[in-house]
C-alpha cells in the first residue's frame, strides 16, 4: 500500500494539462476493471480524480489506547469519548434471527471480542452479520469511534476498522487524522486511503501547480501539493484547515472565472440599444407614483439606468424581498426604454402573474399614454392577431406575458428590454428564445438588455456565486404605507381559537388564506390535506358566511386561475391552499394566513407564504400551527422564524440550520461544483476573489498576456468552457 507523500515546501510549476494525473484510473497499482467500474459510481475515472474525492471526516489515530484504560462509565452518546484501540480478535459471533422479508446477516448484529495485553473490548455492528468473515480469529484489528459501555464492559458500536495484515502496519495506520471517504458497494476505506496516497505520490513527481505565484504570494496559499495532501492526511487540524482553504479558493477563483468568460462570450463584440435616461416619460411616471421610491428601489434604478445607458448590454439580476416594489423598479426601466424608441417584454411564468403585472403596469402607466398589451396562452384569436399587429409596428411599448411572447408568430418593432419575472422558473433556453427576438443583424451588433428579477432572498455571497455572470442590485425595504405583520406559533389545541380570530378579521371585510402541506389525505402520515380540511371549513359555523375556496397543483391552469380571480375579486373569504400560492400572488385584501404543519417548511420557504399578506394597509397576521411533538430544535427555528422578518437575514439562518443543497449548486454543464468552498463561510474570500478573476480576464490572462504561469488555468477552462458548449476566445 502506498504512503502518504512527504512533506515539502515547493514543487515544480509545470503546467497541468494531459498527463500522468490524467491517466485512467486502471493505471494505480490494484485498480483492475472491476474497481474501475466501482469507482465510475463515485465519479473517479482518471488519477487526479482521487485528488478531488475528498474526505467527509476524519478518524483520530494519533494515540491508541490500551484497552485495560478504556472507560466504562455509560454515557449520552453525543457525550461518549472517541477511542482508538489495537487487538487481536478473540471472538466473533452474529445474534439475532433474521427479519422476515430482509437479506439475511443485513438484519443480525456481529459481536465480535478484542483483546490486547491490557484486557478486552466489545465491538458490535448492529445490521452487520454480513461482516463476519472480516473477524477471523486471530486477525489485528485497529477500531476508531465513540466509545460506550454494555454491561460494565467497554463497547464501540460501528467503529471504523482496518483489518491489519500484520501488526507493524500500526505505524501506517495510527499517529495520524485518518480520512474516511464516501464509499460504494465493492470499495473499502483501506483501498480508497492507499489509491490516494498513490495519487499524491504521483502529483509530487509530475507537480502541477494551477495558481500563479503572484496569488499564492498575495493570498497565503499553500502549494497545491501540500493542499492535497493536507486535505487526505492532515497531521494537525491546522494543517487541514489551511488546505481547505487553498482549495476552496481554488473552486470560487475558477468558477469565477468560468462565469466571466461566459459573460465576456455574451457580450463579445455586442452593444446594448442605448437608452435615455432621463427622457419625458420617465420622468412623468416617476413623478405620478402615488408613492415615493424607497432607498433601495432608489439605488437599484439607478444601476439599471446606468447599465442601459452604457455601451455593454445590460445583464442584471434585480433580487428583492417579498413585497419589496420590483415591479415598479422595472416599470420605469421599460419608461427609459420607450423614450429610446425600444420595445420592452415582461415575460411571467403563470397567466395570473402576467395579469397582475399588466392591472400594475396599466394603471401606473397607462395615464400617460403608454400603450400595455398582455399576451398569454388565453388570449383569444383575433385579439392576439390584434396584439402582434401593434407589438410588430412598434406601436406597443410594453408588453406584458407568459411563455407566449417567445413563440415563432410573435416578432418586434424593436425589442431593447427584456424583464423576466421569477426568473428561475424559466429555463436558460426560453429566456434566450426571447432575447434572441431583439437581436437584428440589421441594426449591427446590438442586443436587448436583460433585467431578471427573483422574490426568492438569497443571500448575497450565494447570489454572487450562483449569478456570477449578472450583476446584482439588491432591495430590501418595503414601501411605506405596509401594514405590520405580526406573526405567531401556536399548537394544534388552539385551533378553534385560531379558527375564531380569522372569523373576526372576515367580518371586518378582510381575506385569509390556509396553507396545508398535503392536497390528498395518506394513510402514511398524519398531516392535514387541503382537500380535507377545505370541506371541513366550509361547514364550520365560524365561516358558514363566507365562501370557502380550493386551490393545489394538481387543479388543471384554467381552474386555478378562476379559483385566484374569485379570491382576488373578493368573492372568496378564504383559500385553502398548498404552496401553489408562495410567489407572486398580490392581494391586499389578505390580511390573515394560517400555515398549519410549518415544521415541514424551511425558513425562506413559510417567509415566501408569509409574503402573500401585508401587501395592504391593514395589520396582518400569520399564524403557525405546528403539529404535536415538536422538538426543541425545530420549536427554536419555528420561533426565530416569528422573529425576524428580513427574507434575507432568514435566507442566512435557514442555509445555516439546513445547509446549502444546491441553492450555490451548478447544475449548468462544464460549470465546476462547490466540494469545499462554503459561500456563507467564505464571503469576504469570495468578494476577493470575484474581483481578481474580473482583473485577470480584463488584463488578457487567457490570451498569453500575463505569462506562462496562467496556462494550466488557460487550458482548464478552455476545457469546461467546450463542455458547457460557450466557446469563447480563450486559446
Amino acid at each position: 500500500m502506498a504512503r502518504p507523500i512527504p512533506d515539502k515546501t515547493e514543487t515544480s510549476d509545470t503546467p497541468a494539462g494531459t498527463g500522468p494525473l490524467d491517466l485512467p484510473v486502471e493505471t494505480l497499482r490494484g485498480v483492475g476493471s472491476r474497481h474501475a467500474e466501482n469507482l465510475r459510481r463515485l465519479d473517479i475515472t482518471r488519477v487526479r480524480d482521487f485528488l478531488e474525492h475528498y474526505p467527509i471526516r476524519y478518524v483520530d489515530r494519533r494515540e491508541i489506547v490500551p484497552m485495560g484504560e478504556l472507560p466504562i462509565r455509560l454515557a449520552m452518546p453525543e457525550e461518549r469519548p472517541v477511542a482508538t484501540v489495537l487487538g487481536t480478535v478473540v471472538g466473533a459471533r452474529v445474534a439475532g434471527k433474521p427479519a422476515r422479508f430482509r437479506r439475511g446477516f443485513a438484519a443480525q448484529r456481529l459481536e465480535v471480542t478484542l483483546r490486547d495485553d491490557s484486557g478486552s473490548a466489545a465491538v458490535v455492528f448492529f445490521g452487520g452479520g454480513w461482516r463476519r468473515d472480516h473477524f477471523k480469529d486471530g486477525a489485528v484489528i485497529l477500531a476508531s469511534g465513540p466509545l460506550g459501555a454494555f454491561r460494565g464492559r467497554p463497547q464501540f458500536q460501528n467503529p471504523d476498522y482496518e483489518i491489519l495484515d500484520h501488526e507493524e502496519q500500526a505505524a501506517f495506520h495510527t499517529g495520524r487524522l485518518f480520512p474516511v471517504y464516501p464509499l460504494t458497494r465493492g470499495l473499502t476505506q483501506r483501498q480508497l486511503r492507499g489509491w490516494a496516497a498513490a495519487a499524491l505520490s504521483q502529483h509530487v513527481k509530475h507537480g502541477c501547480e494551477t495558481l500563479p505565484q503572484e496569488l499564492r504570494t498575495r493570498y497565503k496559499l499553500a502549494p497545491l501539493h501540500a493542499a492535497y495532501s493536507g486535505i487526505h492526511f492532515p497531521r494537525s487540524g491546522e494543517e487541514r484547515r489551511e488546505a481547505v482553504r487553498r482549495l476552496a479558493f481554488d473552486e470560487l477563483f475558477f468558477d469565477q472565472l468560468f462565469m466571466g468568460a461566459i459573460r465576456r462570450r455574451r457580450e463579445h463584440g455586442r452593444l446594448g440599444r442605448p437608452c435615455a435616461t432621463d427622457g419625458p416619460l420617465l420622468r412623468r411616471i416617476r413623478a405620478g407614483l402615488p408613492f415615493t421610491l424607497t432607498g433601495d428601489q432608489q439605488g437599484a434604478l439607478g444601476e439599471i439606468l446606468g447599465d442601459l445607458a452604457s455601451g455593454p448590454p445590460m445583464n442584471r439580476l434585480l433580487q428583492g424581498d417579498v413585497g419589496s416594489g420590483k415591479t415598479v423598479v422595472a416599470l420605469l426601466a421599460a419608461a427609459a426604454a420607450a423614450d429610446s424608441g425600444v420595445q420592452t417584454a415582461f415575460m411571467a411564468p403563470t397567466e395570473i402573474l402576467a395579469e397582475q403585472h399588466f392591472r400594475t403596469l396599466t394603471g401606473l402607466a397607462g395615464p400617460f399614454g403608454v400603450d400595455v398589451r398582455l399576451l398569454t396562452g388565453s388570449t383569444k384569436t383575433k385579439a392576439r392577431r390584434e396584439i402582434l399587429t401593434a407589438i410588430r409596428s412598434g406601436f406597443c411599448p410594453l408588453v406584458v406575458g407568459t411563455h407566449a411572447l417567445f413563440q415563432p408568430d410573435v416578432a418586434f418593432h424593436d425589442l431593447g428590454l427584456v424583464v423576466v419575472d421569477e426568473q428561475h422558473r424559466f429555463g436558460v433556453l426560453q429566456r434566450l428564445a426571447l432575447w434572441e427576438k431583439g437581436v437584428d443583424p440589421g441594426r449591427g451588433n446590438t442586443t436587448p438588455h436583460v433585467l431578471v428579477m427573483s422574490a426568492t432572498p438569497i443571500p448575497r455571497s450565494l447570489a454572487l456565486s450562483r449569478y456570477g455572470d449578472l450583476d446584482l442590485s439588491i432591495i430590501r425595504e418595503r414601501p411605506a404605507g405596509r401594514g405590520k405583520i405580526v406573526t405567531r406559533v401556536t399548537e394544534e389545541s388552539k385551533r378553534d381559537a385560531v379558527y375564531g380570530y380569522l372569523a373576526e378579521r372576515l367580518r371586518e371585510g378582510r381575506q385569509a388564506y390556509i396553507i396545508y402541506p398535503l392536497v390528498e389525505e395518506s394513510e402514511k402520515s398524519e398531516l392535514r390535506a387541503a382537500t380535507t380540511m377545505a370541506k371541513q371549513l366550509a361547514r364550520n359555523p365560524e365561516l358558514e358566511d363566507h365562501v370557502v375556496a380550493l386551490l393545489h397543483g394538481q387543479m388543471k391552469p384554467e381552474e386555478k386561475d378562476r379559483v385566484m380571480r374569485s379570491f382576488r375579486d373578493g368573492e372568496v373569504g378564504v383559500l385553502v391552499a398548498t404552496t401553489v400560492i408562495e410567489v407572486g400572488i398580490d392581494v391586499p385584501n389578505a390580511s390573515f394566513l394560517v400555515i398549519e404543519h410549518p415544521e415541514r417548511y424551511g425558513l425562506s420557504q413559510l417567509h415566501q407564504l408569509r409574503g402573500r399578506i401585508g401587501r395592504g394597509r391593514h395589520t396582518s397576521y400569520c399564524v403557525l400551527v405546528a403539529g404535536l411533538d415538536l422538538d426543541a430544535e425545530t420549536r427554536t427555528r419555528l420561533e426565530q422564524f416569528a422573529a425576524i422578518d428580513d427574507g434575507f437575514e432568514l435566507a442566512r439562518l435557514d442555509l445555516q440550520l439546513r445547509g446549502q443543497g444546491d441553492v450555490a449548486g451548478t447544475r449548468q454543464s462544464g460549470r465546476p461544483a462547490y466540494k469545499l468552498a462554503d459561500p456563507l463561510r467564505d464571503e469576504t474570500m469570495l468578494l476577493e476573489v470575484r474581483a481578481r478573476a474580473r482583473e485577470a480576464l480584463d488584463a488578457g490572462a487567457f490570451d498569453g498576456q500575463l505569462g506562462p504561469e496562467w496556462e494550466p488555468l488557460r487550458r482548464k477552462l478552455k476545457r469546461h468552457l467546450e463542455e458547457a458548449g460557450a466557446l469563447t476566445d480563450v486559446g
